[in-house]
C-alpha cells in the first residue's frame, strides 16, 4: 500500500434514451478505428441499429460478435479473429460478461475502451478492472485497463426494457457501497486503486444510497412495465456511475466478501451478483454492530425491492450449520476482509450470518 491516495473514474459518462443510435458520434473523440464487441444476443436483437451511425458517418469499423465465459482462453480466441486490424478503440456492447471480454480485448490491443451496457446489473461499466475466470469458472484474476474506460454510454431506454431482475441486482450491488466505503475508511484495507480511500469515495457512495432509498422502489415498478421514468434515470445513474466511483475510490468490504461463498452455495449460486451483495450487506451490518434502526431500514428497503434478507430467499432453505460455516470460511479468503473496523474471524462471521437468519425469521 502506498503513502499517497488516488482517484479513478471514467473520462466521460453519457446517459439518456436512444444513445445506441449515436454511437459513432460518441466514439469519434476516443479513437479512429473502432471495434464493436457485441453480445451475440444483443446483436441479433438490435441488428443494424448498432452499426447504422457508423455507416452514416463513413467510419471504418469492425464488428466482433462475442459469447462464452471471460477466460484467458476465450479472450485470446476472440483476439485471434480480429488480429489483422489495428483497432485503437474497443466498444463493448452488452451485459457484464461482454464488457469484461471487451476489456480483455482492449488490453491486448492497447486500445481505448468504451462501454455501452444494455443492462444495469452492476457498476462494471465504469470500472478499470475485468473479472477473469479459469476454465472451471472460478475467479482467478482481475485484468486491468491502463485507465478507467474512456467513455461510458448508457442508453437508459434500453435498460428500462430489460428484464427487471437485472436492475434489482444492480440496486443490490450499489446499495451496499455506502457501508462498504465506511468500513474501508474505518478499517485497514485499500481501495481498488491500491491506496487508502479519499473522502470523495465515501461521499459519492453515501449519495448513491440516498438516491436508491428515494427512488429504487418506484424505478423497479416502472421497469416491470418497461417504462422509462425520472426515477429509473436516477437509479441507473446510481447503479452504474455513483456505485462505480464509490467502490473504486471508497473500497469494498464484508458485503462483497460474502459473495465468495454465495457464488457456489446450494441454491444461492443461481442468483445474480447483486442479490449476493444485498444479503452480504446485512451480514456486514450485524458484524459491525450497526444500530437496530439502521439494520431495519436497510432490510425493509431490500424487501420492498425484491432483494433477499435470508438465505432461503436465494434457494438455500434450512441452511445447515456446515453450510453457514462454509460461507464464512469462503468470505475470509477475500482481500476486502480488512476493510472493516469489526473483529473478523470465521467464528464472528458464522455468528453474524446466524443472527441475520434469526432476524429474518422473527
Amino acid at each position: 500500500m502506498t503513502g499517497y491516495r488516488l482517484f479513478g473514474a471514467p473520462r466521460q459518462y453519457i446517459q439518456g434514451p436512444g444513445l445506441v443510435d449515436r454511437l459513432a458520434e460518441l466514439t469519434a473523440g476516443h479513437g479512429n478505428y473502432p471495434l464493436l464487441v457485441v453480445d451475440e444476443f444483443v446483436l441479433t436483437e438490435l441488428g443494424a441499429r448498432l452499426t447504422a451511425s457508423f455507416d452514416e458517418r463513413g467510419t471504418d469499423y469492425g464488428v466482433l460478435p462475442c459469447a462464452g465465459e471471460v477466460t484467458r482462453t476465450n479472450i485470446a480466441a476472440h483476439v485471434t479473429r480480429v488480429a489483422d486490424r489495428a483497432y485503437d478503440v474497443v466498444v463493448g456492447i452488452g451485459g457484464g460478461k461482454t464488457l469484461d471480454l471487451a476489456k480483455g480485448i482492449a488490453i491486448e490491443f492497447d486500445a481505448a475502451m468504451i462501454t455501452c451496457p444494455t443492462i444495469a446489473s452492476n457498476d462494471g461499466p465504469t470500472a478499470r478492472v475485468a473479472a477473469i475466470y479459469n476454465d472451471d469458472h472460478v475467479l482467478c484474476e482481475l485484468g486491468k485497463l491502463e485507465f478507467n474506460p474512456s467513455c461510458v454510454v448508457v442508453d437508459s431506454e434500453l435498460i428500462s426494457r430489460a428484464p427487471v431482475q437485472f436492475l434489482i441486482s444492480g440496486i443490490g450491488d450499489a446499495i451496499a457501497k455506502k457501508f462498504e466505503a465506511e468500513g474501508c475508511r474505518l478499517g485497514t484495507g485499500a481501495t481498488m486503486q491500491g491506496t487508502r480511500p479519499l473522502e470523495i469515495g465515501g461521499i459519492v457512495a453515501a449519495g448513491c444510497y440516498e438516491v436508491l432509498a428515494r427512488h429504487a422502489t418506484e424505478a423497479v415498478e416502472s421497469v416491470q412495465k418497461s417504462t422509462l421514468t425520472p426515477a429509473v434515470e436516477s437509479v441507473i445513474e446510481a447503479v452504474v456511475l455513483m456505485s462505480g466511483i464509490g467502490y473504486e475510490n471508497g473500497g469494498l468490504s464484508i458485503a462483497h466478501c460474502m459473495t465468495r461463498g454465495l457464488m457456489s452455495g446450494r441454491g444461492t449460486r443461481s442468483v445474480l451478483h447483486g442479490y449476493h451483495v444485498a444479503y452480504g450487506l446485512l451480514v456486514q451490518l450485524v458484524l459491525e454492530r450497526h444500530r437496530d434502526d439502521v439494520f431495519d431500514e436497510v432490510a425493509g428497503l431490500l424487501r420492498a425491492i425484491g432483494l433477499p434478507t435470508m438465505l432461503a430467499d436465494m434457494g438455500m432453505t434450512d441452511a445447515s450449520a456446515t453450510e453457514i460455516r462454509e460461507l464464512a470460511a469462503a468470505a475470509m479468503t477475500a482481500p476486502h476482509v480488512l476493510n472493516t473496523p469489526a473483529h473478523v474471524t470465521e467464528e464472528t462471521l458464522v455468528d453474524a450470518i446466524t443472527r441475520v437468519e434469526y432476524l429474518a425469521r422473527h
